[in-house]
């Protein structure tokens, strides 16, 4: 199953990225700033990266060139949450390798398809035996 990194200094938004990530059968691991996310991302290799781009002690933008000046992390794909969506930060997070952003607030239907777009074939698990088989990339539709 793919392991997805959260990143996110509110422990509130924190929380509710790690229930719904998981809710959509990923793997999740989470940071409370850059610095921990830096650490994790070393430690952990995840398949995808969700993090917030304004953040105290290490931002978002300071952790990505970090982990894009290291060989083992350089790759990993990025989706930037933020409530910045003005052409100069996305210029920034562009340059800095990030994959898509997502303007907060989002929708759980927007998070999954983000995430689904960013997982790499090799974390999608064995096709033959249907280990850690990919969960679908949207969440089934509530009728009312």
């Amino acid at each position: 199953m793919a392991l997805i990194l959260v990143v996110d200094d509110e422990p509130d938004l924190l929380a509710l990225l790690v229930d719904q990530v998981s809710s959509l059968g990923y793997d999740v691991v989470a940071a409370r700033d850059g610095a921990e996310g830096l650490r994790l991302a070393l430690d952990r290799r995840p398949d995808v990266i969700l993090t917030d781009v304004i953040m105290p002690y290490m931002d978002g933008p300071e952790m990505l060139d970090r982990l894009r000046s290291r060989p083992e992390t350089h790759a990993i794909p990025v989706i930037a949450l933020t409530a910045l969506t003005d052409r100069r930060t996305r210029n920034r997070l562009g340059a800095l390798g990030v994959r898509s952003h997502l303007a907060k607030p989002y929708t759980l239907r927007e998070l999954a398809q983000r995430i689904s777009e960013a997982i790499p074939p090799s974390a999608w698990g064995d096709p033959a035996t249907g280990a850690g088989k990919r969960p679908p990339s949207l969440p089934p539709r509530t009728r009312r």
